[in-house]
C-alpha cells in the first residue's frame, strides 16, 4: 500500500506545528519521524500482519502517531476504553488476541497498569519508564526515522472498535484494511476545508475511530489538532480561548457540562466555527441552548460504529424553529443511503415507523469473531442499525431509539425519546432519561430527571405536564430526581444504572 494522504501532509512541510496537547507542541517533521520510529519498534516487538496491538490510553498526540504507526505495520489495532469495567477488560483482550498493550502510564490509572502487566501472553510497553513495562518512548527513539514502507495488505484485518454498550455489553467491530486510508475522514476533509483559515480542532477523551478520523482530516487539511485527556469544561473554555480553537467535538452530555459551567459565561468563544455533537442524540432544548449561547454553528450528527457517519443536522437546517426538523438528525451525508424497512423488509413510506437500515462507504466487515451477528445484520451491502424511526417528504431522519429499547406498555410500544423530548422542554428539566422496568404484573414506563439550578419543580408537576401533551400510555407512571444521568464509557446512556437506582433510590445519590 502507498504513502497514507497523512504521511504525505506531514512530510509536505515538516516545519508546521501540527499537534499540541499537555505534553506541547509537536510538528509536522517530529510527528512524521516518530510515526517511522514507532512503526520500527513495533514490529521489532513482533506486531504485523495477523497480529494484535491495544492502545490504552486517551486521544494524545502519541497516541494518535502510535495508531498510524500500527497501521503501518500492516497489524491490526484494537480499542480497549480506559474506563471500561475491569471485568469486561481482560476478556477483551483475550478475545482480540492483543499481544501487545502499549499504555500511556501519564494518563492511565495505576492499577490498570499493573492489572495489565500481570496478564498472561501479553507484552506491555509504555510511554516512558513504568514499573511493569518497557519503554517504547526509549526503544523509539534509538530506532531510524527513515520511511518506513507499509506491510499493510488490502482485505486484511485493520481496526477493533467497540460499540457504544449501551446496556453494559459492547461487541468488537473489525473493519479491514482498504485501498483508501483516508475513507473514514472523508467528511470532514471536507467539513474543515471549507475556510482558507486553518482549522484549529479539540478533541477530548478516547481515541475512537471517529477521534483518528478527525485528527487525520485536520493533518491533510493544514491545521493543527488540539487534544486532552479527558473533559473538563473549565479547561476546555481555557484551551479554546488561548489557543484558538475554531472546531470543538463535543458528545451531548460534554455540550451541556460546558453549557452548565461558569467559566463558559462570559469567555469570549466567538473563534468556534463549529461545535459538533457525536455518539448520542442531541436533544432539541439542548440544540436551541447552545445556539442561543454560540450562535447557529452547532452541528448534531447521528453515526455508529458499525456504519461510521449517516446524518448531520445543519445550521441552515435549523434557521427556522420547525419543531419536526429540531427533532430530527438531519439529512443522510453524501454517499450514504438510507431506508426505513417494515417488518417484512419492504421500503416504508414518509412517516412510517420502521427499522433503520443504512449503505454507507464506512461500513463494517464484521464483527469480531461473532459470525451470526455479523449474518443477522449484513445484507446485500445494507446495515442494519437496529434504530427505529422514520423518514419525512424532506428527506430528514427522525430517530426514536433501539429497537430493543422499546417500552412495552398496556398502550403499545413507547421510546424513551417520544417522552424525553417533551419532559426537557420544561424550563426546570436539564436532563432526563425516560426507560422500563419489567415487574410480575407486566413492564412500567419511568423517567429520571436532572433538575436545572435552582429550579423548583416535583414530581406532580412534571407528570401533569406530560398528561396535557402525551398520550395516556406514553405517560411514565413516576419521575425520580437523580444528580446526574448515568453513562457507558461511551459517553451511551446506562440503562442498568437506572433500573437499579429505580429499585433502590437511595443508591443514585
Amino acid at each position: 500500500m502507498s504513502m497514507t494522504p497523512v504521511l504525505k501532509a506531514l512530510a509536505a512541510d515538516r516545519d508546521r506545528v501540527v499537534f499540541r496537547d499537555r505534553r506541547g507542541e509537536v510538528t509536522a517533521g517530529e510527528a512524521l519521524d516518530a510515526v517511522y520510529r514507532f512503526a520500527r519498534a513495533l514490529a521489532a516487538h513482533g506486531h504485523g500482519p495477523g497480529r494484535s496491538v491495544a492502545l490504552l490510553g486517551p486521544v494524545s498526540t502519541w497516541m494518535y502517531l502510535l495508531s498510524q504507526a500500527a497501521e503501518l505495520t500492516g497489524g491490526i489495532q484494537a480499542e480497549i476504553p480506559v474506563s471500561l469495567p475491569a471485568e469486561y477488560r481482560a476478556p477483551l483482550l483475550r478475545e482480540c488476541d492483543v499481544a501487545v498493550v502499549v499504555a500511556d502510564p501519564d494518563a492511565v490509572d495505576a492499577s490498570v497498569v499493573r492489572e495489565v502487566a500481570g496478564l498472561p501472553g501479553v507484552r506491555l510497553l509504555t510511554l516512558g519508564p513504568c514499573s511493569g513495562g518497557e519503554d517504547l518512548l526509549r526503544d523509539a527513539a534509538d530506532r531510524s526515522p527513515e520511511p518506513f514502507a507499509s506491510l499493510a495488505r488490502d482485505g486484511e484485518p485493520h481496526r477493533i472498535v467497540l460499540t457504544g454498550g449501551t446496556t453494559g455489553r459492547a461487541k468488537p467491530v473489525l473493519r479491514r484494511y482498504r485501498p483508501s486510508h483516508l475513507s473514514g475522514s472523508s467528511w470532514f476533509v471536507r467539513f474543515l476545508g471549507r475556510s482558507e483559515e486553518a482549522a484549529r480542532v479539540l478533541k477530548t477523551g478516547r481515541l475512537t475511530g471517529l477521534g483518528r478520523a478527525l485528527g487525520s482530516a485536520t493533518v491533510v487539511t493544514g491545521g493543527t489538532f488540539v487534544t486532552l485527556p479527558e473533559f473538563d469544561p473549565a479547561e476546555v473554555v481555557s484551551v479554546v480561548t488561548g489557543q484558538g480553537i475554531t472546531h470543538a467535538f463535543l458528545s451531548p452530555h460534554e455540550l451541556r457540562l460546558l453549557l452548565d459551567d461558569p467559566a463558559s459565561e462570559g469567555a469570549d468563544l466567538s473563534g468556534l466555527r463549529g461545535i459538533t455533537t457525536v455518539t448520542a442524540a442531541t436533544a432539541p432544548a439542548l440544540l436551541e441552548r447552545a445556539v442561543e449561547r454560540f450562535g447557529p454553528i452547532v452541528y448534531p450528527g447521528y453515526g455508529q460504529t458499525e456504519a461510521g457517519h449517516i446524518a448531520w443536522l445543519l445550521p441552515e437546517d435549523y434557521a427556522s424553529p420547525r419543531p419536526e426538523v429540531l427533532r430530527s438528525c438531519g439529512r443522510p451525508l453524501p454517499g450514504v443511503d438510507v431506508e426505513v424497512r417494515g417488518g417484512g423488509g419492504g421500503v416504508l413510506g414518509p412517516g412510517e415507523r420502521g427499522r433503520v437500515w443504512v449503505r454507507t462507504p464506512l461500513r463494517m466487515d464484521e464483527y469480531w469473531k461473532r459470525p451470526d451477528d455479523t449474518a443477522r445484520v449484513l445484507r446485500d451491502g445494507w446495515l442494519d442499525t437496529g434504530d427505529v424511526g422514520f423518514l419525512d417528504a424532506r428527506g430528514y431522519l427522525t430517530l426514536l431509539g433501539r429497537s430493543g429499547e422499546a417500552v412495552e406498555v398496556a398502550g403499545g410500544a413507547v421510546f424513551a425519546s417520544e417522552v424525553d423530548t417533551v419532559l426537557q422542554e420544561h424550563p426546570g428539566v436539564r436532563e432526563s432519561a425516560t426507560f422500563g422496568v419489567h415487574g410480575d404484573d407486566g413492564t412500567s414506563l419511568h423517567s429520571a430527571v436532572v433538575t436545572a439550578p435552582g429550579a423548583q419543580v416535583g414530581e406532580g408537576d412534571l407528570l401533569e405536564m406530560l398528561g396535557r401533551l402525551l398520550d395516556p400510555g406514553r405517560v411514565p407512571s413516576t419521575v425520580m430526581f437523580v444528580p446526574r444521568i448515568p453513562l457507558t464509557y461511551a459517553n451511551e446512556l446506562c440503562l442498568d444504572t437506572l433500573r437499579s437506582w429505580h429499585a433502590a433510590p437511595a443508591a443514585a445519590g
